[in-house]
């Protein structure tokens, strides 16, 4: 099987994820917490409470997708991609949002250009500063695992260590923080190893060697153990999102859309949906970085911009579809002349070394 070949099933995932969020922030998060919007969706927006797990789904992806980006490559190639990757993408949308809020969110979003700043980092959370937009948190738990996989290349250079015995490693830090997640050095492991969301990441990584080899006992057996502590630490968070939206979350509807999750990443690396490996779904694939960084904050400024003139249907469709028309302008116009910018200024140190 060619690597090398783009694997179109994860863009197509990648969109009903993204997708998810969106509407689970347009019409169940915008009704459920009170100064975000003045539109409400009422009962229609329940429906789309559960649309958050697509961020579980992208995290899987996540995992799989990374063992691409490692292939082969140095520590050097591997750290200037995923920054080629985030940042130029990440500085447009944040940049869009900051102007947007900045003239027509106030009072309800209001930034400092101290907090633009900042952000533009990504690392805001680690100095305290709040995020320009609200989905910008799972940036960082993506950030933290992308150098965990820049310290493995690193160790790799010197010792050869089969990442089967770190991933082993790592899931069983993950289920011992299942029972000791109190204890002061299990709560400093989650801060460094995304204990919370590291089954997704091992699950990702399993899947890609399924992908790769074939499926077998072991690696049924850790996706397996994967999805219980999934299933098990998205059942703990029902308190808090019951908390916050004062509605009730079932944690049989959870485990079962995070299985389904699971199920579909199975078909995809046994090979089983290889009928709708089309490249056009590739376009659908780079909509859905801008995307996810873009709708919230803007999508909510348009809501009320619009709500004394059209029907909330007609303003959430023209939402969406406006938030999509900008994603395909910022990843397949902006991207490609930023992006290649950057290229060149990093094109010396693309050279072929380890480190």
């Amino acid at each position: 099987m060619n690597f090398s070949n783009r694997i179109y099933q994860i863009d197509l995932f990648r969109f009903i994820a993204a997708l998810m969020v969106v509407l689970y922030h347009y019409l169940f998060v915008s009704q459920s917490i009170k100064g975000l919007t003045n539109v409400r969706f009422n009962e229609v927006g329940t429906f789309f409470k559960y649309g958050y797990l697509g961020v579980d789904l992208f995290f899987i992806i996540s995992g799989f997708v990374i063992m691409l980006s490692v292939k082969h490559r140095s520590l050097k190639k591997f750290m200037i991609s995923r920054f080629l990757r985030l940042y130029p993408i990440y500085w447009m949308c944040i940049l869009i949002t900051f102007v947007v809020t900045l003239f027509l969110g106030s009072p309800k979003f209001q930034s400092s250009f101290q907090e633009l700043l900042v952000n533009t980092t990504m690392f805001q959370g680690v100095f305290g500063v709040k995020s320009i937009d609200g989905v910008y948190w799972s940036l960082l738990v993506e950030l933290k695992f992308y150098m965990l996989i820049a310290i493995y290349l690193i160790v790799n250079n010197f010792k050869k260590i089969s990442l089967n015995y770190l991933l082993f490693l790592w899931l069983l830090i993950t289920v011992l923080h299942l029972f000791f997640r109190e204890a002061f050095v299990f709560k400093v492991l989650n801060y460094f190893f995304v204990l919370e969301w590291s089954s997704y990441f091992i699950a990702g990584i399993v899947f890609f060697q399924i992908f790769k080899n074939r499926l077998n006992f072991s690696k049924a057996f850790l996706l397996i153990v994967c999805l219980s502590i999934s299933i098990y630490n998205a059942v703990l968070r029902i308190e808090s999102l019951e908390s916050a939206y004062d509605s009730l979350f079932s944690p049989y509807v959870i485990a079962c859309i995070l299985s389904i999750f699971y199920l579909l990443m199975v078909l995809v690396s046994t090979g089983k949906l290889r009928s709708l490996n089309s490249p056009k779904l590739l376009k659908m694939g780079l909509l859905t970085y801008p995307l996810y960084l873009l709708h919230q904050y803007v999508g909510y400024v348009l809501f009320d911009a619009l709500e004394p003139y059209i029907n909330k249907y007609l303003i959430l469709g023209f939402t969406v579809g406006l938030m999509i028309l900008l994603s395909y302008v910022i990843s397949a116009k902006l991207d490609p002349l930023l992006g290649g910018f950057l290229r060149q200024k990093f094109k010396f140190l693309q050279r072929d070394t380890r480190i």
